[in-house]
């Protein structure tokens, strides 16, 4: 008796989880031809089982209106740390966790997100239990520890540190073994921090290629991304704000190098300095989606004002050094130059929210030159192909996906206005997603407490 009430609950849980339809009448991009095509979907097990055109009418008991909106493969957020939001000063921070973090995301419409450092232990054992099958959150993929040398970028909290090749080869060999999905490690040479020597970042990158593991390199300067590229990086994240050198995009393109450019962190700060009306309407301010997302008050750090003299006159400076529009034509040419470019927020840093941040990422590009069409390319296939998952709305795949207004690639600030979110086949109910996504005090305690993450 006791198997089959057993039996019994499983099956009413995986009926419960299971999700049959079909979607008649959505637009399905098609990033070879740059058009949107007419299509009907039919869902089943929680994988597309079929996708034909619109004039093949799909019979099914559960059949759903798609209302001409956009059907968008899902988004990754290719660079994010799983911490939560950040007050400009670090004074104030709305710590959410992981779970935190894979919450905010799916709310936003992420289906998932690169973290690139976080407490080794915590993020793969968190990555390994897969809850996104069971459970509404974004899937998170993960680097890690960030590798640095003594004092260097990113030595305050859980890191890996080598300083000579030996120690590079052997602290990559012993993390190898919980299969992070990508590596990373900090040449920077534009800071005042010490890094790594040549010698060590090629002895870094020749273990990773030799263990199959793709490297992401954290850069200050050209002259660091350049270096990068020509050892064999597989991708290089952060973008300088100095003019980019001519060779760069042919060198980047030759090697087969990723770039993350994470312009958001530096674009986002130059709309909230010494703001007018015009700057604050158009900053993540006035995103409605962060009002949902972030305690007020952490957003009321913002805009930067004379009174915040530190960052007031770092971003004084980043203005006339001419950071803007220096960036603007280095995006410009990576993409005429067919460079790869991913989307990654760098969520957790100054006016970078998580989830939001990754739409602000996309508004930015488009804002800097990029089509939204390439921009949409690099936050879904071309990241899939980086991670090696097999997502993506083809026959026999995750069904995970979400639905935009039609005008989304003439105008990516659209994509905050997502629709509809679906995970396995699963229509997300957004707002109990907040419950870790924007937590109240009982849950700050479970995270203060350690009794999640």
């Amino acid at each position: 008796m006791k198997r089959l009430w057993l039996f019994a609950a499983l099956f009413i849980t995986t009926q419960a989880l299971a999700s049959d339809f079909v979607i008649n009448n959505v637009l399905l991009p098609d990033f070879q031809t740059r058009e949107l095509t007419p299509v009907n979907i039919e869902v089943a097990d929680g994988k597309f089982k079929q996708i034909v055109d619109s004039s093949v009418l799909l019979s099914h008991s559960d059949v759903r209106d798609g209302k001409g909106q956009v059907i968008m493969p899902a988004f990754i957020d290719m660079h994010s740390h799983s911490m939560g939001n950040s007050s400009l000063d670090r004074s104030d921070y709305q710590y959410i966790g992981i779970r935190g973090t894979a919450n905010a995301m799916l709310y936003a419409g992420v289906h998932g997100w690169l973290d690139l450092y976080s407490d080794e232990n915590d993020i793969f054992e968190y990555r390994d239990q897969q809850f996104p099958q069971e459970r509404d959150e974004a899937y998170v993929f993960a680097a890690g520890p960030c590798f640095t040398v003594p004092t260097g970028h990113c030595d305050f909290g859980e890191t890996r540190l080598i300083s000579t090749p030996e120690e590079a080869v052997t602290e990559l060999r012993d993390l190898s073994g919980s299969k992070p999905n990508v590596v990373k490690v900090v040449f920077d040479n534009a800071g005042s921090k010490p890094t790594l020597d040549k010698a060590t970042l090629k002895a870094f990158l020749n273990e990773a290629r030799r263990l199959n593991i793709k490297s992401v390199v954290h850069i200050g300067s050209w002259s660091d991304i350049r270096t990068a590229s020509e050892l064999g990086a597989d991708a290089v994240t952060h973008l300088p704000w100095h003019a980019m050198p001519d060779d760069i995009p042919e060198l980047l393109v030759k090697q087969g190098t990723v770039i993350i450019p994470t312009v958001s962190v530096i674009n986002e700060l130059l709309y909230l300095h010494d703001s007018g009306s015009d700057e604050i309407a158009a900053s993540v301010l006035s995103v409605p989606m962060t009002n949902a997302l972030v305690e007020k008050d952490l957003l009321s750090d913002y805009p930067i004002t004379a009174e915040n003299k530190l960052y007031f006159d770092w971003i004084a400076g980043l203005k006339a050094d001419g950071a803007l529009e220096n960036r603007n034509d280095a995006i410009k040419r990576l993409d005429a130059a067919g460079v790869n470019i991913l989307v990654g927020s760098d969520g957790g840093n100054f006016a970078v929210f998580q989830g939001v941040g990754f739409h602000r990422e996309m508004y930015f590009l488009q804002q800097m030159g990029m089509s939204p069409w390439d921009i949409v390319l690099g936050s879904t296939l071309k990241a899939y192909e980086f991670l090696g998952v097999d997502w993506g709305i083809e026959e026999g795949r995750p069904a995970h996906f979400t639905l935009h207004d039609k005008h989304i690639f003439e105008d990516l600030s659209l994509s905050t206005e997502v629709e509809q979110i679906y995970l396995h086949g699963r229509k997300v109910s957004r707002e109990p997603l907040q419950d870790y996504a924007n937590p109240g005090f009982f849950q700050y305690m479970k995270l203060f407490f350690g009794f999640e993450v």
